[in-house]
């Protein structure tokens, strides 16, 4: 067995104390769902903003950040390689909701806004009798960038409450919108998106939830103090018994760094603890399980409504993740390509277990066999040089396919002060002093406009 795998196994011994009326809950649910036995089921999306898989129990992490996710991940499907198409919110949560990579859907930096004539997930749900609603807490969500395509309430409350985002507390506030937005008092089945922010930094800590002082310790104490809230909203949920009829899903745009590849946050890099994100699909009837194929996040949309039993638009070019009646199934790896403009010009490959990391800037590719190295330590670019060049063409191809045009707005004060306070718009890239990269061996970067600094 792996590093990898072993990490994995661990995290599926789940201690349940904790982790309330949850587990008790799920327990007695019937396990006679089948898709397609009912009417349409309603579908939950829970995305966390910066949330790294291997913060999470279930995923094998020490502390207990995590008991009521833990406990969902016990009763669902849990994906242990999912990846996310970029570091940094606005271009993930497009491309979750639209079922298409950055190049396509256009969001390369601040500014860019969604592409009004792309179908969302949420129009897809819309067009077929579902009542659609979304809470949201974070700035660049606003509908100044048309994420709310779709939504009949599209609620930006959070982002009031909160204040500044330095000390910005936004999870009671997204659970109780979330209980709202999913009442049972109207008889169309519901799609409804929240979006939690507290483990985004700056971190702020939680009475209860003590970890320690250093910025790692208060961010495990954000997860957890973020996954209290889930809990309790799922378990509302399991008490109106609307959970026999929901299909939950908790995902994250991307991840966070701690130095553990130079970098602090995130944005500037495309290593595992920012693009391999967590993944938890509860569908009621389906057997719980682990699977280790490498998922797109765009493969979640035309999943839903594979699920859901509705037709999936052209758009959504991914393929649905496999399922029969019992659960999800094994299937093929998905490549994945990832991409960063925001201060770095940096792209990536998934490839099976194989990963590939190009800085066009600094002209240095660097390639991991993640089965045996999954903390990407040692670059087995000159060991491994024919993967390294199959990989490196695969960008290539990438990089020559076109980028949709989008007509990039003006921030605004209120949004610009909002992302200052977060450290995005400062001139410091957190990377601290890294030595200069000697280039690719042959490297024909300054001679192919593909590959080329746009």
């Amino acid at each position: 067995m792996n590093l990898r795998r072993l990490a994995q196994a661990l995290g599926v011994v789940l201690v349940l104390a904790g982790a309330g009326a949850l587990v008790w809950w799920f327990m007695d649910l019937p396990r006679d769902w089948r898709v397609g036995d009912r009417d349409p089921p309603n579908v939950l999306l829970i995305v966390v903003d910066t949330l790294r898989a291997d913060h999470l129990g279930l995923y094998g992490y020490q502390r207990p950040t995590s008991p009521q996710l833990d406990t969902l991940g016990q009763m669902s499907t849990v994906f242990d390689r999912a990846y996310s198409h970029s570091p940094w919110t606005m271009p993930s949560i497009a491309s979750i909701l639209t079922g298409v990579e950055p190049r396509e859907h256009g969001i390369m930096v601040w500014g860019d806004p969604l592409q009004q004539q792309l179908t969302t997930l949420a129009e897809a749900f819309q067009s077929h009798g579902y009542r659609t609603g979304a809470a949201i807490s974070h700035y660049v969500l606003k509908p100044d960038y048309h994420f709310d395509q779709g939504f009949e309430v599209y609620n930006t409350e959070a982002l009031a409450l909160q204040g500044s985002p330095h000390n910005s507390i936004s999870s009671p506030h997204i659970y109780r919108l979330g209980q709202k937005l999913t009442l049972p008092e109207r008889p169309e089945p519901f799609f409804v998106m929240l979006h939690f922010f507290d483990p985004h930094a700056w971190y702020q800590p939680h009475p209860g939830f003590d970890f320690g002082s250093e910025d790692m310790d208060l961010y495990d104490g954000e997860i957890a103090y973020t996954d209290q809230h889930i809990g309790k909203l799922l378990d509302k949920l399991a008490q109106r018994e609307q959970l026999r009829d929901t299909i939950v899903v908790v995902v994250a745009d991307h991840g966070e760094a701690f130095r553990d590849h130079g970098h602090n946050q995130h944005t500037l890099s495309l290593y595992e603890e920012l693009i391999n994100i967590p993944l938890i699909i509860w569908v009621p009837g389906f057997e719980p399980r682990r699977m280790d194929q490498v998922v797109a996040e765009t493969q979640l949309a035309p999943t839903l409504l594979a699920l859901a039993g509705l037709p999936i638009p052209p758009q959504f070019q991914a393929s649905p993740i496999p399922f029969d009646t019992h659960g999800f199934l094994p299937g093929d790896d998905t490549k994945v390509y990832a991409e960063t403009y925001e201060k770095v010009e940096k792209q990536a490959v998934v490839d099976g277990d194989w990963k590939l990391i190009h800085d066009r800037k600094r002209r240095r590719s660097e390639l991991y066999d993640l089965a045996t190295d999954p903390g990407e330590e040692t670059n087995l670019r000159q060991q491994q040089r024919d993967r390294h060049k199959d990989l490196r063409n695969d960008l290539r191809e990438y990089a020559a396919l076109p980028r949709a045009e989008v007509q990039t707005l003006e921030i605004s004060d209120e949004t610009q002060q909002a992302l200052e306070a977060l450290g995005y718009m400062s001139g410091d890239d957190g990377a601290g002093p890294v030595a200069p990269a000697a280039p690719d061996e042959g490297s024909e970067l300054t001679r192919d406009p593909e590959l080329a600094p746009e």
